[in-house]
Order: C-alpha cells, then sequence, then structure tokens
C-alpha cells in the first residue's frame, strides 16, 4: 500500500486528469439511436428527431425543454460573471416561519426556540394590531430574531406598534425584517386602496429606518400575488419587476436617498424543481440590470429575496403530499440561492388551523436541507448545469419582454387599468386549468391516485377579489375539490355514490383498463365495485363501467351491454371510451357523472 502511495505521488502533475477518460465519448448521434431504438424501435436518424419531439415539453412562458442538454447550450460566461448571474450565497439561508397571531400569538417565542431564524408575523385577522403585536413578540429578543409584518392595509399601524416596541426596549433590531408594506401590489389586488398615500407613508418610513433600523426594509414587493392568480413564472417575474420599479420611482420621488435599501422582493417556490431554481436565479439577474439602468447596481444586487412555498400547488385532499411538494420547493429556492425560505404546514388547508406536526415540519424542512444536507455551504449549487443556466436565460428574457411590455403601457399602474395583466395572466390560468382538468398536469392525491376513505377536510374559504377589484388568488386543485367536497357531501347525507367495475375476460385483458377506471372515478370520491358481468345484479350500483381490451371487446361487449341492461343497469360506461379515457377532461367527464349518479351541482 506504501509502495502504491509514492508511486502515485510521483506520478507527474502537469497531465490534466480526465474523468472516465477511459471511455470513449458518447456522440449526440448516438444518443438519438438509443432514443429511437427505445421510443420508434427504429434507430435511423430520422426517428431519432422524430422521437425526440416527444421528450420535449413547453413551459407556460413558451419556452421548449430539451431532453438532452450539451455544451452547445452553455450560456456565454460574460452573463454570469455580470451583477447577479449567479446566486448570492453568504451562508446558510434565513429560515423564517409564517405565525399566525390570530390563532396563537405566544408561538412566534416557540418557532425561534425550535430552530426558526425570523419570524412573519401575519396580523390581517386580529382586532388590534399593536396589542396582537406586543403579546406575539413577548419574549423575542427582536435586537437578535429579524421580525417581518403582514398586516394587510393595516401595516402603518404594525410599523408603529413594532417600532415603539423598539424604543421602548432601547434596542435596534436585527437586520433582515421588513415591515411588509407593498402600496403597489396590494392595489393590483384591491382596487379599492389609495396606492399613492400609502406610498407616501411607505417612503417616510423609508427614511426613518435608514436613520434608525439599517438593515430594516419598508417594502416586501410581493410576486407571490401573481403566481396565485395564475401567471406563469415569467410573468410572476416581469409583473414582481414591474410593480417593484414603480415602487422605486414613487420613492426617489418621495425624496428617499437609497430606494433600493428599503425593497425586499418575494417569489413564489414550487415543486417544479428546476423551473423554481431558474426563476430564482434569473430574478437576481433582472434586478441587477435594474440597478444597472438606475446606477445603483451595489445596491440592488444586495437586495434580499424572500421565497415562499407556494398556495397555488396545495391541495385539501391527501394533505400528506404537500410534504413532498414543499420540500421540493424548498430545496430548489434553496439551491438558487434565496436569501430566506419559509415552507408553509402541509396541512394548513385541512384543517381549522395547521397542527403541530405541520408547523414542525415546515420548519425542520430548510433547517434539514441547509444544515445537515449542508446546501447553504455551497455557493452555487446549480452552477454548471447546462440545463439551469439554459433555462434560467431563457426565463430572464421571457420575463424583461413582459416587464417592457408593461412599460410600453405605461408603468405598472397603467397596465393593471388598461388590463394588460389581468389578461395575461388570467390567458395563462386558462391554460393551465386544461391542462390539469385533462390531467396532463396531475395532482397527486387529487387527479391521481386519490383515497376516498380520508375524512372531508373543512370547507375552501372563497377567495375572491374584493367589491372594488383586483387579482383573485387561486389554486390548481381548487376545481376538483369542489367536485370531490360535493360527492363527499352527498355521502354524507345517505350512500355514496358507487359504480359497479364489469371486467371482461382473463385478468391480462381487464386489469390495465380496470385499474385506470377505479382511478378515474375515485377522483370524484364515485366508490368502485369490481367483479364480472354476473356479479351486478348484486351490487347494489345502477351504473357500470365495462373493463377490458379492445380486442375482448369486439367479440364480448354487446352481449355484455345487453347482460347489463337487463339486470338494471341504467348507464354503462365503457373505459378506453369517452368519457372513460386518457387525455379527456376528466373534471367535465366526472362532473357529468356524478350529476348523472344524482349529486347536486
Amino acid at each position: 500500500m506504501q509502495e502504491a502511495i509514492r508511486s502515485v505521488a510521483s506520478m507527474p502533475t502537469t497531465a490534466p486528469l480526465t474523468l472516465a477518460g477511459e471511455f470513449p465519448t458518447a456522440t449526440r448521434e448516438q444518443w438519438l439511436a438509443l432514443v429511437a431504438k427505445a421510443l420508434k424501435r427504429d434507430p435511423s436518424p430520422s426517428a431519432g428527431e422524430e422521437a425526440l419531439a416527444k421528450l420535449r415539453t413547453t413551459t407556460y412562458d413558451d419556452i421548449v425543454i430539451e431532453p438532452l442538454y450539451t455544451a452547445a447550450d452553455a450560456v456565454d460566461p460574460a452573463l454570469l460573471d455580470a451583477p447577479g448571474g449567479r446566486p448570492r450565497r453568504q451562508g446558510q439561508w434565513d429560515i423564517r416561519q409564517l405565525v399566525d397571531v390570530a390563532a396563537d400569538a405566544g408561538r412566534a417565542l416557540e418557532e425561534l426556540e425550535r430552530g426558526a431564524g425570523s419570524i412573519w408575523l401575519d396580523l390581517r385577522a386580529v382586532d388590534d394590531v399593536a396589542a396582537a403585536l406586543d403579546a406575539a413578540l413577548d419574549g423575542v429578543l427582536v435586537d437578535l430574531a429579524p421580525v417581518v409584518l403582514a398586516a394587510g392595509a393595516r401595516w402603518p399601524e404594525a410599523a408603529e406598534a413594532l417600532a415603539a416596541r423598539w424604543t421602548r426596549l432601547g434596542t435596534s433590531p436585527a437586520a433582515g425584517g421588513s415591515l411588509g408594506a407593498d402600496p403597489v401590489g396590494d392595489w393590483a389586488s384591491d382596487r379599492g386602496r389609495d396606492p399613492d398615500a400609502e406610498l407616501a407613508v411607505a417612503a417616510g418610513w423609508a427614511e426613518r429606518l435608514a436613520a434608525e433600523a439599517t438593515g430594516v426594509r419598508a417594502v416586501t414587493v410581493d410576486g407571490t400575488r401573481y403566481h396565485d392568480a395564475g401567471a406563469s413564472d415569467g410573468q410572476e417575474l416581469g409583473a414582481t419587476i414591474a410593480a417593484a420599479v414603480a415602487t422605486l420611482r414613487a420613492l426617489e420621488a418621495a425624496g428617499v436617498a437609497d430606494p433600493f435599501a428599503a425593497v425586499e422582493l418575494r417569489l413564489a417556490a414550487t415543486a417544479d424543481q428546476f423551473a423554481t431554481i431558474a426563476k430564482f436565479r434569473a430574478v437576481r439577474r433582472l434586478w441587477a440590470r435594474i440597478g444597472e439602468l438606475a446606477g445603483a447596481t451595489d445596491a440592488a444586487t444586495t437586495t434580499p429575496v424572500h421565497a415562499v412555498g407556494s398556495t397555488a400547488m396545495m391541495t385539501r385532499f391527501d394533505p400528506a403530499v404537500n410534504m413532498l411538494r414543499s420540500t421540493m420547493a424548498c430545496f430548489s429556492a434553496g439551491v438558487a440561492g434565496a436569501d430566506a425560505v419559509t415552507v408553509l404546514p402541509y396541512d394548513q388547508l385541512s384543517a381549522a388551523e395547521p397542527s403541530e406536526l405541520g408547523r414542525r415540519i415546515a420548519r425542520n424542512t430548510p433547517s434539514v436541507l441547509a444544515l445537515e444536507s449542508h446546501l447553504g455551504a455551497v455557493a452555487d449549487p446549480a452552477g454548471g448545469s447546462w440545463f439551469v443556466e439554459h433555462l434560467t436565460t431563457e426565463l430572464a428574457e421571457r420575463a424583461w419582454s413582459f416587464f417592457q411590455e408593461i412599460e410600453a403601457d405605461g408603468g405598472f399602474r397603467a397596465a393593471v387599468e388598461s388590463g394588460l395583466l389581468d389578461r395575461a395572466v388570467a390567458e395563462t390560468r386558462s391554460r393551465r386549468d386544461a391542462d390539469i382538468d385533462h390531467r396532463r398536469a396531475p395532482l397527486t392525491g387529487l387527479s391521481e391516485f386519490p383515497n376516498i376513505a380520508e375524512p372531508p377536510p373543512p370547507a375552501a374559504p372563497v377567495e375572491n377579489p374584493p367589491a372594488s377589484g383586483g387579482l383573485a388568488r387561486h389554486r390548481w386543485a381548487e376545481r376538483f375539490e369542489a367536485l370531490r367536497s360535493r360527492v363527499d357531501a352527498h355521502a354524507a347525507a345517505g350512500d355514496r355514490p358507487r359504480i359497479y367495475l364489469a371486467t371482461l375476460g382473463t385478468p391480462a385483458d381487464f386489469t390495465a383498463r380496470m385499474t385506470f377506471a377505479k382511478n378515474f372515478f375515485e377522483v370524484a370520491g364515485i366508490e368502485t365495485l369490481t367483479g364480472p358481468v354476473d356479479g351486478f345484479a348484486a351490487s347494489g350500483a345502477s351504473t357500470v363501467c365495462a373493463c377490458s381490451s379492445n380486442a375482448v371487446y369486439e367479440t364480448e361487449l354487446d352481449d355484455a351491454v345487453a347482460a347489463l341492461t337487463a339486470a338494471g343497469a341504467t348507464t354503462v360506461y365503457v373505459a378506453g371510451r369517452d368519457p372513460v379515457v386518457a387525455g379527456g377532461d376528466a373534471l367535465a367527464a366526472l362532473t357529468s357523472v356524478a350529476a348523472q349518479l344524482g349529486v347536486q351541482s
């Protein structure tokens, strides 16, 4: 062993080390041939290109995702080396825990003691903001733990109460906090607000914080509102940057010396790993460009970015799946260099309030990723990935194009008033809804692999825009959840709707379509019973779905339908034929089936 070590140590160091150098270099043509052989059983070049088309996907920003990226897709190194070109990692990200003060005012201290790095106080549902804030921060060392406010239209009250607490304690607040004001964005969600008046107040706070509480931001430009309304990643980025620019202009016009120092950015993180990584990398590049144009590049590159797990992607049914969604969202935002990450409790939509387990998982997920997996210790984990860097560049270009479209319309407020923003977001939401309804974008535990035995969650609050108009928040699952809830309510009042799956032929013939049909109907909460045709009469069901292969249908289906009808079947569906078919509008089909089974719409 020692001789071997001496031999290695004496080797020359001038020759470069080539990993796996003993293997021949694989070419794209060879890879295409293997793809064609697997998908089309034809290794010819033309077949390879045809097969490749089946592996491409397109995002809601019309970015084509290729199945393979090579060095030919590498971006210009100068772009990566420019300000904002790479994540700004300066150690572990801040674990920012959301605390609903109305539910438990004493929870803030508990969250900090159990691993949170900062507190995001939700004061929107309290009656007395000042009293609730004081109760929530009882025992909290505000000079060590950053505090971020979420108080809606009453944010100035909350800001005064927080500042009064600083003065009373005779301490300076910890850097990294925010008053949570977003006058421009809040107006986009509630057109009855007065953005000019709120911007004037925010400007006053920006100047005050610059003098008394350096490191605390007055404004958090919240891009999650555009995401929740249905925006694509590029639209969320473009709208957020446009709203931030409108805010900067107002602060500068009000005399704020350093408007960039008054602003924090917030974006949604989803379970789409690479899209989220690209989004949080792209926002750095976009904001650095704004700083460059404003002559404040250095200030722009230090603007903190807060990542929040997407509420839009969460489901009320089978909420445990939300743990997986949130873990991937947290991982992706952390990898991309987010300064603060908030993971929402997995059961926040499935109970009157999140459980202790839900809060603990939300707090510990980023802790494990940052401290045990050491993601926070790596400067740029995704750096060097041709795919990630290429996707980041394309997404930044789409976002910048949307930002320019908003600016060409007269700026953010003009684009809102003209309907440009609402139309763009609504169009994307319509495309996404169609994908979800047709199960091209499956929702695990709801539109795929449902569990009809789980207890129904409480009714979901209706997120309508205010009477004055504004962006409404939507969740991707809400239409399937509404159908499932109607069926569950019908079941609670009597018997659960049921369908008999009549199997034809051998198990090899019917198993695939029987499994598909069972999953299909249970998406709506409809119980399925399975057996041969002659078992239908004893099932107690009135509706049947025949299940088998096309070959069996040709010889046995007509006789089976006649026998089922004679036994009392009022409706006979056929698995593999409309409407029980893959790729069809599952939501419309199941709504019709539920109505046929007596479920009220």
